[in-house]
């Protein structure tokens, strides 16, 4: 008989004192007399036909170590039965003695899948962020839709903001010598777009092609680089070439060269506001759903064997390894580790919300999201591949328990005004 009792270290790790009986080793140690028997070759005998006493004798050091190592392996397995546990990795045997009986005690410290426990959930505060989309921020995006179409052309007019100035540069010193190393040529700068010093900028204005001209900062005394704070920058610019952005006019032509199917500026002023509207609230929405388990995991902690989270690395090297074969596999999971750590964390704490909850996926969730697919063809793949069936299952489960968790906290909403 084997009999166990576990002692629980962490919420991850157990301590098992186990007792396999006497009686209980007589016939493993048989089973890896006759395994050794069948295995070597002794001299004289065919193989597996030599006397067994012969090869308890020879082999006595490999049968006990068989005998043991199997002992404690069936050992195991019944100490997971009959203590409802689920052990990872390789457990760790830290005491092995038989006792006056000649029964062996086992003590073995073992990883176990993570115990959660849900400690907080219910009063915790987010912040979700909510965009509003002005009227200027969808005619500034969709002048950057014009300037991705501009025509650019040399002027030979002065230099004015909303121009391209391409310029070459020297830095001199105090006493107007050239500094080495200082030298710079054809900087292409938009004047007004802020790229550049805009001290600088401003001293540029006005300037014609070829001209020359002196300009300078002089950085405040209390400037964070100490080796630049009260300094005097001098420099000698000349103007290479001016250029021009002329923007195609906002017309029929242009709408129709942007192929996005719509007609009229009215139309496409629509479908920009329509476009930002789902971007930023995409990005809002998987920010606050990265606030929300990060919160969460740092309000109810506990740890996760490290054995798993290896094997979870596995994979990331992998797929990494596919399309950089050239990156250290220790760089990988370096850099990776936090990310599979909250992962695995997500993914545990996740099952026993839906477990204390009793949130389950049935034929009636399935069937609503059913409804939501207009292309039948797309219906049929769902439900014709059992893969996918089973990601749209895992997916409709995911967002059960993310609801139901955002239903518990307190959430509040931080408006942000693109202008």
């Amino acid at each position: 008989m084997i009999s166990s009792e576990v002692k629980r270290i962490s919420n991850c790790k157990v301590e098992l004192a186990i007792k396999i009986e006497k009686a209980d080793l007589e016939p493993i140690r048989e089973k890896e007399i006759q395994k050794v028997r069948r295995e070597v070759q002794v001299p004289g005998f065919r193989k597996g036909k030599a006397p067994i006493g012969m090869i308890m004798q020879q082999y006595k050091d490999m049968i006990e170590a068989y005998t043991i190592d199997a002992a404690v392996n069936e050992a195991l397995k019944t100490a997971e039965e009959q203590n409802d546990l689920k052990l990872v990795g390789t457990p760790e045997v830290k005491k092995m003695d038989p006792d006056e009986d000649k029964n062996l005690i086992v003590e073995i410290e073992a990883e176990t899948f993570p115990e959660v426990e849900i400690k907080k959930i219910k009063g915790l505060k987010v912040t979700r962020d909510k965009y509003v989309i002005t009227d200027k921020a969808v005619d500034d995006t969709i002048d950057r839709l014009r300037k991705e179409r501009a025509e650019i052309s040399t002027v030979e007019d002065p230099v004015e903001k909303g121009m391209i100035l391409t310029i070459d540069m020297q830095e001199v010193d105090d006493k107007n010598v050239p500094i080495v190393g200082k030298n710079y040529k054809d900087i292409e700068i938009r004047i007004g777009e802020g790229k550049f010093d805009p001290e600088l900028e401003e001293q540029l204005i006005g300037m014609k092609t070829d001209e020359e001209r002196e300009i300078s900062k002089v950085y405040p005394d209390d400037f964070p680089q100490k080796d630049f704070a009260g300094k005097k920058e001098v420099f000698k610019v000349k103007a290479v070439k001016i250029q021009k952005e002329v923007l195609p006019d906002l017309g029929e032509e242009f709408i129709e060269e942007l192929n996005l199917n719509v007609k009229t500026v009215d139309e496409l002023e629509v479908l920009t506001r329509k476009q930002m509207e789902n971007q930023y609230t995409s990005e809002a929405e998987k920010r606050f759903g990265d606030d929300l388990t990060t919160l969460i995991l740092q309000e109810n902690p506990f740890d996760v064997p490290d054995v798993l989270v290896e094997n979870y690395l596995d994979h990331i090297v992998t797929d990494v390894k596919k399309n950089n074969p050239k990156v250290k596999e220790s760089e990988i999971r370096e850099y990776y580790k936090a990310e599979a750590l909250n992962s695995l964390k997500w993914h545990y704490f996740r099952d026993q919300y839906a477990e204390n909850d009793g949130i389950k996926v049935d034929d009636t969730d399935v069937d609503k999201f059913y409804d939501t697919l207009e292309d039948e063809k797309i219906k049929e793949l769902y439900k014709s591949n059992p893969a996918v069936f089973e990601r749209v299952k895992e997916d409709i489960l995911n967002k059960k328990i993310f609801d139901s968790i955002v239903e518990n906290l307190e959430i509040e909403e931080n408006e942000i005004v693109l202008d």
